[in-house]
């Protein structure tokens, strides 16, 4: 990170990072996560560079955008510890250590003056284009816009926190609108295994592993926290302080949005509305239904009290908001059946 932060300021570049690597170089010129959890002002920045240095990242389709990230004659340069490049975009791979490499083109610049021009560009534009979409008060169910309730944690939930998460619809929702102080600070365990359902086992691993004053808190949906419901127990007797997030819509999101959407029957799909708090209570957890965002004061007072022990927040969300990166990833994949076909 520091190596390559110092490079970036001597180049006068812009920084992004993949979600896993979310703040590593985050500074001056840092245009935060690339792929479909970034802004579209983002990537539209990252879409006109000149020359776009990579630095252990794979560059997979999310990271991306399917194809779209990058303008067609931008000069992709990947540092890979690994003996090829790991896409067909990269120009020059460099099989070399990242940090190794780094000081060594620090020491290549040595009485070069850095150019600021494009960061204050990128800044101006930053600040006026439109971030991630705030959400609305209203759905057409009554129910929770996820969006929205995503901006109220954010303002809600302890500054010092390590967030893991499962697998699920919801998983954009953290490295978007969340604050994660440090890119070890989020653990997406669900997007490493391409499964759901082991959130809860690993929040108890992470919770015996974690560093005083930090806050565990773990985002489920509620499909996934029913399959690992057994581990609830473990995290209470576990976790000195832990807060568990549930984005609960009674359903399968991701099935809803990826083939209800296609005209699919949804009734496999529904599940029937838990009350996750009333099952954290009985296991020794504070907990409440969360419906709407003034309902977090309890959370909020909770916190005040010390965050000391599991606050469990069973949060009654919709599923009429399909998130940007599933839309994003829908049209990828339908695209290139058609392209199968014809």
């Amino acid at each position: 990170g520091p190596e390559l932060r110092e490079l970036a300021d001597r180049l006068g570049a812009l920084t992004a990072g993949t979600a896993l690597a979310l703040n590593l170089l985050n500074g001056e010129g840092y245009l935060g996560v690339a792929g479909g959890f970034g802004t579209d002002t983002a990537a539209g920045l990252m879409g006109e560079a000149d020359v776009v240095l990579v630095a252990g990242a794979s560059l997979s389709p999310f990271t991306m955008r399917f194809g779209h990230l990058l303008g067609p004659d931008s000069t992709v340069i990947q540092i890979d510890a690994g003996l090829q490049p790991t896409h067909p975009r990269v120009d020059l791979f460099v099989s070399a250590d990242a940090k190794t490499a780094a000081s060594r083109l620090l020491t290549l610049l040595d009485g070069e003056a850095a150019a600021e021009g494009w960061r204050a560009e990128a800044s101006r534009r930053l600040a006026e284009g439109p971030g991630h979409d705030p959400g609305s008060s209203e759905t057409p169910d009554g129910r929770l816009d996820p969006r929205a309730l995503a901006t109220a944690l954010d303002a809600v939930l302890p500054e010092r926190r390590t967030v893991i998460q499962d697998g699920g619809h919801f998983i954009g929702w953290a490295p978007m609108y969340w604050n994660i102080p440090r890119p070890q600070d989020l653990v997406m365990v669900g997007t490493a295994f391409q499964s759901i359902g082991l959130g809860l086992a690993s929040a108890v691993g992470a919770a015996r592993a974690l560093e005083d004053g930090r806050t565990l808190v773990l985002a489920s949906g509620d499909g996934g926290f029913l399959m690992g419901l057994a581990d609830l127990e473990s995290l209470i007797g576990a976790a000195r302080s832990a807060i568990v997030v549930i984005y609960n819509d009674a359903a399968y999101g991701a099935e809803i949005h990826q083939y209800g959407s296609q005209g699919l029957t949804e009734k496999p799909m529904l599940i029937p509305e838990v009350d996750f708090s009333g099952v954290a209570r009985a296991l020794g957890a504070e907990a409440a239904i969360i419906r709407t965002l003034a309902d977090l004061s309890a959370l909020q007072d909770w916190i005040d009290a010390g965050a000391q022990g599991t606050f469990v927040a069973d949060c009654r969300i919709t599923s009429s908001v399909r998130a940007p990166w599933l839309s994003e990833w829908m049209q990828a994949s339908q695209a290139a059946k058609a392209a199968v076909a014809g």
